[in-house]
């Protein structure tokens, strides 16, 4: 039996604001008005940046659990809720570690690269992967080039970094002229391996040719993120009104061609036989 697709939704980012976008939520009231609509809309998890009273990113550990505790009495049983340790350059480690340590998140987002950015950090990043797998709190390790893959590959042979309870982001296009994915970039990351391997694994793809990205994925065995935090443009080349319409795109995408789409009881059954793995 073909395994259904996860679909992640990244409604806000960490630098867009309501000038790029009426819709982008901004506030806990306008966070909780989307996750609703992605919801309805097909969507299993949600990739929530929290913003501060000016409006900026921020890794504020009261903050974060003020609106990860809301968003979960909310959204429980429609939503997996993940929270990200994001730096966008920002954030040290150590205020990133810090985030996850004072909070009690069911998922958490975090890049690589950021945690692990040279060999001298490697034992606090280790140390605080297994203590992630310890609390099955699921992560999502972001990628966003074959750099950042083998990085992995070569953390997990080393046991540095533990086996379970993780899936893979593959981010397209971050550092392409304009941010413009396609496609293709897929090609740079050892899909076959991570398929022959068994891992998990989703896409994003910043600007306009997301849709044709994540299809690209999805027909790959991968799951997607869609959503403003990458791409506000829909399939007609207009402004989408709202993260729920990039969603319900993806998911009649998947429907055409006759994928399932996880629901995020199906998505909870995954990640609790991904720590048993």
């Amino acid at each position: 039996m073909q395994k259904g697709r996860n679909i992640i939704v990244a409604p806000n980012g960490a630098r867009r604001t309501k000038e790029d976008h009426a819709q982008l939520p901004m506030t806990l009231d306008d966070m909780s008005a989307c996750l609703r609509d992605v919801a309805n809309a097909g969507a299993a998890m949600a990739h929530m940046h929290v913003r501060n009273a000016q409006g900026k990113h921020t890794l504020d550990v009261g903050l974060n659990r003020e609106w990860l505790t809301e968003m979960r009495a909310r959204f429980d049983n429609d939503l997996v809720i993940q929270l990200t340790t994001e730096a966008v350059g920002m954030y040290q480690p150590e205020e990133q570690i810090a985030l996850v340590q004072g909070t009690e998140p069911e998922a958490v987002s975090l890049a690589l690269r950021e945690l692990r950015p040279n060999a001298s950090y490697e034992k606090a990043a280790s140390r605080f992967f297994y203590e992630l797998s310890e609390r099955r709190i699921y992560v999502q390790y972001i990628l966003y080039d074959a750099a950042d893959l083998s990085l992995y590959f070569q953390m997990v042979n080393d046991k540095t970094l533990p086996y379970n309870g993780h899936h893979l982001l593959l981010v397209l296009g971050k550092y392409k002229k304009d941010m413009l994915s396609t496609p293709t970039d897929l090609l740079e990351f050892d899909i076959k391996r991570l398929t022959n391997e068994g891992i998990s694994w989703a896409t994003c793809a910043f600007g306009q040719y997301e849709h044709q990205c994540l299809s690209a994925a999805m027909s790959l065995g991968g799951d997607v993120r869609v959503g403003f935090e990458n791409n506000l443009i829909n399939l007609k080349g207009q402004h989408a009104e709202n993260n729920a319409e990039l969603v319900h795109q993806i998911t009649n995408l998947s429907q055409k061609m006759g994928l399932n789409i996880n629901t995020a009881e199906d998505l909870r059954k995954n990640i609790s036989r991904s720590f048993e793995a």
